[in-house]
C-alpha cells in the first residue's frame, strides 16, 4: 500500500495527477493527510525494543533520551547474549532501578546504595551533605515492585561488593555524583564488565555540579583506556561506553 500511494505521490514521475490533485480543494487536503499521516505510519519504525515500554514508559518520563539509550543498551545486550549481571550504583528511590528491572527481568540487578543520601566524609563541598536524604530502602523495594532477581547491597561502596570479585557484568549505570564514588565506581566495575557490555554515567554534563566531580572522576580513570565516552545529550549530560 505505501509503495502504490509514494508513486501517485511522487511529483517527478507523475506531475500532471499531482496537479489536478492540488487544484481540487478537498483532494489537496486527502493528499497532504495520506502523504503526511498515513505513509508516516505505514513507513514509521520503531525502536527494536517493546513497543510498550516506549509508549507507556519512555515517552512519559522525565528524560526519555536517557531511557531510550539505556533501552536500545539493553536491547542489545539481550540480542548479542552478553553475558553478566547488572548493576546501579546510586539508586535514590528506585525509579531507573524498575525500568532496567522491567527490560531485563531474567538478568540479575544489583542496586548499590546507602539509601541515606551521601556519606559525609565523600563530600567535597559539605552543602552537598542534604542531597538525597529523601529516601530509605522500604521506598525503593516498592518502587521496583517485583524484587525477583533484585539483590540489594546496603552500605558505603565499594564496601559492598565484598564477595563479587569474581562477578561479570553487562551492564553498570552509575548515578553516584561525587568524585571519589564515581571513580570507585569505575575501578570496581571497569575490569568486570563483559566484553560488549555497556557501562552509564550519568551528570557528567552536569552543570549544576560546581566542582565537576564527575566529569573529573570519569577523564581521570578514562585516561588510558580503550573505550572511547559517547556524551548523550540527556538532562544533566550522561555518558556511555561500550567495553572492547
Amino acid at each position: 500500500m505505501s509503495f502504490f500511494f509514494k508513486k501517485i505521490l511522487d511529483t517527478k514521475k507523475n506531475g500532471y495527477i499531482v496537479k489536478i490533485i492540488k487544484k481540487i480543494t478537498l483532494l489537496k487536503k486527502l493528499y497532504y493527510l495520506i502523504k503526511a499521516e498515513i505513509i508516516k505510519k505505514i513507513t514509521l519504525q520503531y525502536p527494536p525494543y517493546n513497543r510498550r515500554f516506549h509508549n507507556d514508559l519512555i515517552k512519559p518520563s522525565w528524560d526519555p533520551i536517557r531511557y531510550s539509550t539505556i533501552a536500545l543498551a539493553i536491547n542489545s545486550i539481550l540480542r548479542d547474549k552478553i553475558q553478566g549481571s547488572f548493576a546501579e550504583f546510586g539508586v535514590f528511590r528506585g525509579e531507573t532501578s524498575k525500568f532496567i528491572h522491567l527490560l531485563a527481568p531474567g538478568k540479575r540487578l544489583y542496586l548499590f546504595d546507602t539509601f541515606e543520601g551521601f556519606p559525609e566524609e565523600y563530600l567535597e563541598d559539605k552543602n552537598e551533605a542534604k542531597r538525597f536524604k529523601n529516601t530509605k530502602l522500604e521506598i525503593v523495594k516498592k518502587n521496583i515492585g517485583d524484587l525477583n532477581n533484585v539483590i540489594i547491597r546496603k552500605g558505603i561502596f565499594p564496601e559492598t561488593t565484598k564477595g563479587l570479585e569474581t562477578e561479570k557484568f553487562s551492564f553498570v549505570y552509575i548515578d553516584a555524583d561525587l568524585y571519589i564514588s564515581i571513580l570507585d565506581g569505575l575501578r570496581f566495575f571497569y575490569p568486570r564488565i563483559s566484553q560488549g557490555g555497556y557501562l552509564f554515567i550519568h551528570d557528567y554534563n552536569n552543570p549544576q555540579e560546581s566542582n565537576a566531580g564527575v566529569l573529573r572522576a570519569v577523564r581521570e580513570f578514562m585516561a588510558d583506556k580503550e573505550e572511547k565516552i559517547l556524551e548523550i545529550p540527556d538532562i544533566l549530560g550522561s555518558i556511555v561506553f561500550r567495553k572492547i
